[in-house]
Parts: C-alpha cells; sequence; structure tokens
C-alpha cells in the first residue's frame, strides 16, 4: 500500500504474475467444463480372473469438438473410500468423434477383495490432441465370439473398400453384457490394406467362466496417408456362443465279416453179413463246409461337434 487507503500500483512482475494465475485457472475451469461434456456410461467392475477387478466402460463425447489421441484415468477405490490404485490407459479407439463414444478397460494390479469401486475420466495430458478424422470404407463381415469356459475367442474379417490403402487398421472389440454395460475390451492389428484386400483378426480375452459376456462390438479404424485417425465403422451385437468342452461321440459300426467254419463228420459205409466184412477204407470222412458270418463290430469313436 502507498499513502494510507490508496492501493499501491502493481508493478509490472506482479501483473505478469496475476494474469498468468487468471488465464491458468480460466483454463483449468475451461477443461472441467470440457470434461463434463464427455460422460462415462455404461461401466463395470468384475473380477474377470478370479484374482483381479476389471473396471470398464464407455465414453459419450458430446463436446462438440472431434477428440484425436487419447487416455483414461481408472482410480480404484475400496470400501472406506481410500484410494488404492490408478491406472493411466488409451482408449479403444484412436479417436472419439463429437456425439460418438470410446470405450476403455482397465485391470487392478491389487487384490480384487480389496476393491469396491471403479472410476475414471479422460486424461488432459501430453498424449490429449483434438483434430479432424479422415473417412473409410470398411466391411467387418463373419464375427464370430466363442467362449470356451474362461477364454473368450473372437473371429473375423475386414475388407478395405477404398481406393485408399488402410494404414495400421486396428479391430477394437467390445465384450457387453446382458444389461449392455461394457465388461472388457481387447484389440488386434492388422497389416495394411489397400484397395479390395482382406485380412483376418483373431482376439482372445479372458472373461468370467458363467454368462456374464454376452454379446461384441467389433469397430475398426486406422490412419489415412498423412497419418491422420479414420473414422471408425463397427459391427455390433455379435452373440457370445459357449463352447462345449466335451466333444459328443458316436459308434460307427464296421461291415460284418464272414468267416468259414468247416465241421468234419463222419458217414460210416458199413454193410453187416453172416461173416462180417468190413468195406475196404472204413468209416468215411465227408467234409461240410459251413458259412458262419461272424460280426466284427467295433465302434469307432468320432466327433461330432466343434468344441471351438
Amino acid at each position: 500500500m502507498g499513502r494510507e487507503g490508496v492501493p499501491r500500483p502493481l508493478d509490472k512482475e506482479e501483473t505478469i504474475v496475476k494474469k498468468l494465475v487468471a488465464m491458468a485457472l480460466f483454463g483449468l475451469a475451461g477443461l472441467a467444463a470440457f470434461a463434463g461434456t464427455c460422460t462415462v456410461t455404461h461401466i463395470s467392475l468384475v473380477s474377470t480372473d478370479g484374482t483381479h477387478k476389471t473396471f470398464a466402460g464407455q465414453l459419450d463425447n458430446t463436446s462438440g469438438v472431434n477428440i484425436l489421441q487419447h487416455n483414461f484415468v481408472v482410480a480404484f477405490i475400496d470400501s472406506s473410500n481410500n484410494l488404492v490404485e490408478t491406472k493411466s490407459v488409451s482408449g479403444c479407439l484412436r479417436s472419439v468423434q463429437n456425439n460418438n463414444s470410446d470405450f476403455f478397460s482397465a485391470v487392478s494390479t491389487s487384490s480384487s477383495s480389496g476393491i469396491s469401486v471403479g472410476l475414471a475420466r479422460i486424461a488432459f495430458d501430453g498424449s490429449f490432441k483434438v483434430g479432424t478424422v479422415s473417412s473409410q470404407d470398411v466391411t467387418i463381415s463373419g464375427v464370430t465370439a466363442r467362449r470356451l469356459d474362461d477364454e473368450l475367442t473372437i473371429r473375423g474379417t475386414v475388407k478395405n473398400n477404398d481406393s485408399d490403402t488402410l494404414h495400421d487398421p486396428v479391430v477394437c472389440i467390445v465384450v457387453r453384457t446382458s444389461g449392455d454395460n461394457v465388461l472388457i475390451t481387447v484389440k488386434d492389428t492388422l497389416d495394411d490394406l489397400s484397395e479390395d484386400e482382406e485380412g483376418d483378426f483373431v482376439a482372445t480375452v479372458t472373461v468370467p467362466d458363467n454368462d456374464t459376456a454376452d454379446s461384441v462390438d467389433v469397430y475398426v479404424d486406422g490412419l489415412d496417408s498423412d497419418d491422420n485417425p479414420t473414422a471408425p465403422e463397427a459391427k455390433l451385437n455379435s452373440a457370445v456362443d459357449e463352447c462345449d468342452a466335451t466333444p459328443t461321440k458316436t459308434n460307427t459300426p464296421t461291415t460284418p465279416t464272414a468267416t468259414n467254419t468247416v465241421a468234419a463228420t463222419n458217414t460210416p459205409t458199413q454193410t453187416p453179413t453172416s461173416t462180417p466184412t468190413v468195406t475196404p477204407g472204413g468209416p468215411t470222412l465227408t467234409n461240410t463246409p459251413t458259412n458262419t458270418p461272424t460280426k466284427t463290430n467295433t465302434p469307432n469313436a468320432t466327433a461330432t461337434n466343434d468344441p471351438c
């Protein structure tokens, strides 16, 4: 303060500092407002491997901008609201356009027994970028999702219908529960796809050994020739089929084999007289072959169903 009751003029350094503080506070407020337009929905917190908890969900972007590269911050909380651990994971998709969604899942390092709640938000760190995406034209076909015990395997084919090459295509697979919540996500990377070229994908992920995994959504995105992300395309709601761990066996009998059994019979030709005379040669043996088929029915065990 200068004279009593009159504020002392700010010097140049103080003015700059106050401007920087104001800009920082405005920036934080802007990020908070931006974050408020990106809502995490369709969440689940499940022990997928019997030991650790998986927290998964869907980010709905209503911010008005296209988000490109981004990460998620996931926090695991115990029953007393204490922070157990945090994880940073990348989005399942390369981008999340305005009025569209991306997906994530994170597995705890700590024991599942000590985790009661999961929280997540988009990370405003060095990975965060916004911008435009390119169009693409792909077809996703032949999607199968088969579970054998706690192992879920998803297969399918991606075809590039565009005249431009799709670089580094990535398949994002979202496993959902019957309530449409995200159970877990998994990705597979394909080789570049030129025009009309196809690529097969396969991904395996651990899920609960029951019917919790109900369906899968498959998304594909890539990069254009300028390394810009392409807008993803999707094939939704492919049912998860449970595999039969024990193949069914059927018995196939072999053709009966006939064998010849020769039986010897004695036909005596003696003619009695007052003086018994034995006809030379004595009793004559005649062979009468008898054809007795014997079935050699040995069942052949043949698996009639594919256990995946």
